[in-house]
């Protein structure tokens, strides 16, 4: 009788621990409230092409210009994986992916130009950031004695250096991925230069693509972004930039935006940078803001309430992840990515 007991409630504990474990997991996956993904069978996403297929046939050619033109240049890049990565962004909403993946094309090739929007968006192999480029990458720019092109490729791996965004490698508890941006390392760059600002925002892309292409669950799940703009100054907020990933974020990329966490802001910010989130901002991603003000500790535990522990943020806030932004891009450029 005791063995029957001792097994009866060894089985109930378990399936306590069982359910308990599945309610976290849902409740890690809706925290921002977003909707959940549908079943991907064969035959669901068979049909989900199909349906962007004849969405994208419904547009008018100016508005699917870079699509078109990129099925010419580049059929390689734009197949079935492809797409789906707009499917997932949209939820499987054929129209909305249709027309995000026009958008995108249309800004990627405004931003990478005739030659290099064909290409992979990788630092090594034949990617649209390859090249060899020489020296110290994150050195002063001489675009006089450089072609367009050449000078595109610098400014973006400039853009890079910076840091202003980047890959910690780890997730939430809710499997998302996490970006760290510190906006005070725009410091390193000339807002009054059109040049570097079209770099930083191509950097931008190339962080993007770097966690979502074949990645399923980022893709399914998408990111969490958290910010540090405690050093940042007032001179280092620029308007335009903004505006542009912003952009880039809400419309173009095929992106599914969880939260976006800030971190000790300086007092300036709810007068400044505040009211102009408010304005380039979608309201579903307005109410994804969290902002953290307090000790080290305070915020870090405010963060773990939604499944960012210590253990996958940022040294710059307390967390156990260090990050080395020339390394990742050596790394990056070895691998072909």
């Amino acid at each position: 009788r005791i063995c029957v007991g001792v097994c009866v409630w060894t089985c109930l504990d378990m399936a306590s621990s069982s359910e308990s474990t599945a309610a976290a997991a849902m409740a890690a996956l809706t925290i921002y409230g977003q909707e959940s993904q549908p079943e991907e069978t064969p035959e669901f996403l068979s049909k989900s092409d199909a349906a962007l297929s004849k969405e994208l046939d419904k547009l008018t050619d100016e508005k699917k210009e870079g699509w078109a033109t990129a099925q010419e240049k580049c059929p390689n890049l734009v197949g079935v994986a492809h797409r789906l990565m707009f499917l997932r962004c949209e939820l499987f909403n054929a129209e909305l992916a249709a027309s995000r993946i026009c958008k995108y094309w249309n800004r990627r090739i405004e931003l990478f130009g005739e030659i290099r929007a064909f290409k992979p968006i990788h630092l090594g192999g034949d990617g649209a950031l390859s090249g060899n480029h020489g020296g110290n990458e994150s050195s002063k720019i001489d675009s006089a004695n450089q072609s367009g092109d050449e000078a595109m490729v610098q400014h973006t791996l400039k853009g890079l250096c910076l840091g202003f965004i980047r890959p910690t490698r780890t997730h939430d508890t809710g499997g998302r991925a996490i970006l760290f941006v510190d906006p005070s390392r725009l410091s390193g760059y000339d807002k009054n230069n059109n040049d570097e600002r079209m770099g930083v925002a191509r950097a931008l892309w190339y962080v993007m693509h770097n966690v979502i292409e074949g990645n399923d669950q980022v893709q399914r799940l998408g990111i969490v972004a958290v910010a540090h703009p405690q050093h940042i100054k007032k001179s280092f907020i620029d308007r335009k930039l903004m505006k542009m990933n912003m952009e880039s974020i809400s419309g173009c990329l095929p992106i599914r935006m969880g939260g976006f966490h800030i971190c000790h802001p300086p007092w300036f910010f709810g007068k400044i940078v505040f009211p102009i989130m408010r304005v380039i901002m979608p309201e579903r991603m307005r109410k994804r803001v969290r902002v953290y003000n307090g000790s080290e500790e305070k915020v870090l535990k405010d963060l773990e309430e939604f499944g960012l522990g210590r253990e996958v943020l940022p040294s710059e806030i307390g967390g156990d992840v260090s990050l080395d932004t020339d390394s990742w891009m050596q790394e990056m450029k070895s691998k072909g990515q």
